[in-house]
């Protein structure tokens, strides 16, 4: 590797200069945005509040990563205190995490946004991120270059923003390019992670990218020029033992957490129908307008079983799940259910309507544009479907799109029209 791949300032006209790090930077956000864009929708919830998030994430980011780099050279910052502040340089990524964690879980809760659904969205946009802002870090030459090295991709940072110190002829290992690597690698395992958000319980995706970013970071300090503290660690080392252990602890938790909420709702459910006829959580009653304008009331339907479904026209996931529920609804027409599709749209039936003309659906479409009957189910995001049973008790909720025409799910559907048995747990699983 040359020089040549060092290119602190991209351009400059007088006094202004755009640094190929903040350019980096930019970008960086510009993807992880685009990222969790896609990772919103994908669970049903408004892509829209992407670019709040990165923009809180941004501001967080960048004042917690100045303080610690402040912090790290306190005597730098007495001395010239504004030029340490509005340094294109030294930046620190655990107090970005850090500062960037604070804000936007700050606006998650402004926004009322299911926190650990949205962290979970998050992450594969921050290890994207990351490993774009270490290309910043190669380009500008940000002084976390490694020791000295004679592998053949070793290179010298002569035209570095932060001070190169090395005699003529030496050699280090780029660091930054192998950063960029590993977290573009995590990336690659956390996209994955996020695409199967029903197999995991809420939490795990943020707590995998703790534990990925911590091994890498601490893997990478080993070649590069930092001070040492206790044990022979770097800082950089101890932030990334403590991320990987969170991480750790967290994984833990969440599957706990979930296997203990799915054993109470279970026994919950049991103990309920036990003591009395009706048993189990009675489904909100509700009336709704279908798209010619006739009321329909849940509790009309009492004796049949009832496929409900919350969803919007804006949802690519919905529209994704759409066919297979047309072809749910017209393989158990002869039997004793009905599928109920809810869309919350703020457009209502006109909307709704060319929606449906587009995708050919044949079942009953409702519409409830204030969202009052989603509420009232505990909906947050879109598509979640619900299955009432004859008596009109809600026996299983789905979070997220399925594919309905799953030969399993089709049989158990059926003993539960024929039976009136639920075979599953209340999540659908």
């Amino acid at each position: 590797m040359s020089q040549r791949s060092m290119v602190p300032v991209l351009f400059q006209v007088g006094p202004l200069a755009l640094y190929s790090f903040g350019a980096m930077m930019a970008l960086a956000f510009l993807v992880a945005g685009y990222v969790t864009g896609n990772g919103l929708e994908a669970r049903g919830l408004d892509r829209g509040h992407a670019s709040s998030i990165v923009w809180w994430g941004a501001i967080g980011g960048i004042v917690g990563s100045r303080i610690l780099a402040i912090l790290n050279d306190w005597t730098q910052f007495v001395t010239e205190p504004l030029s340490s502040i509005l340094t294109g340089s030294g930046f620190v990524w655990y107090g970005g995490l850090v500062g960037g964690f604070v804000s936007v879980s700050a606006y998650i809760r402004y926004a009322g946004l299911p926190w650990l659904v949205v962290v979970d969205v998050i992450a594969p946009g921050l290890a994207i991120g990351q490993a774009i802002g270490r290309v910043g870090c190669q380009l500008a030459g940000d002084g976390d270059w490694g020791t000295p090295s004679t592998l053949p991709w070793a290179m010298a940072y002569p035209r570095a923003i932060s001070g190169w110190t090395e005699p003529a002829g030496v050699r280090v290992h780029p660091a930054p390019v192998y950063e960029s690597l590993l977290y573009s690698g995590a990336f690659v395992v956390l996209y994955r992670l996020a695409q199967q958000p029903n197999r995991l319980a809420d939490g795990s995706v943020l707590c995998a990218y703790l534990i990925l970013s911590g091994i890498a970071r601490s893997l990478v300090e080993i070649v590069r020029i930092e001070p040492r503290y206790a044990l022979g660690l770097s800082e950089a080392q101890w932030f990334g033992i403590a991320s990987v252990a969170l991480g750790a602890f967290g994984l833990s938790w969440a599957r706990r957490r979930r296997a203990a909420l799915a054993s109470l709702v279970a026994i919950a459910m049991l103990v309920s129908s036990s003591g009395c006829r009706s048993g189990g959580k009675t489904a909100p009653d509700f009336v709704a307008q279908d798209l010619q304008g006739q009321a329909v009331r849940l509790a009309a339907h009492r004796g049949k079983v009832v496929f409900l479904n919350f969803w919007a026209t804006w949802c690519p996931p919905c529209r994704a799940e759409m066919p297979s529920m047309e072809a749910l609804s017209k393989k158990f027409a002869a039997d004793d259910f009905v599928m109920l599709a809810i869309a919350e749209d703020d457009g209502g039936a006109p909307v709704v309507q060319k929606f449906v003309d587009e995708m050919k659906l044949s079942f009953p479409i409702l519409v409830s544009p204030t969202g009052e009957i989603g509420r009232s189910y505990g909906v947050y995001g879109y598509p979640e479907t619900f299955l009432i049973d004859r008596e009109g008790r809600q026996v299983a909720r789905y979070i997220g799109p399925r594919d309905w025409r799953d030969p399993s799910f089709e049989r158990d559907l059926r003993t539960l029209i024929t039976e009136g048995r639920w075979v599953r747990g209340p999540d659908g699983n």
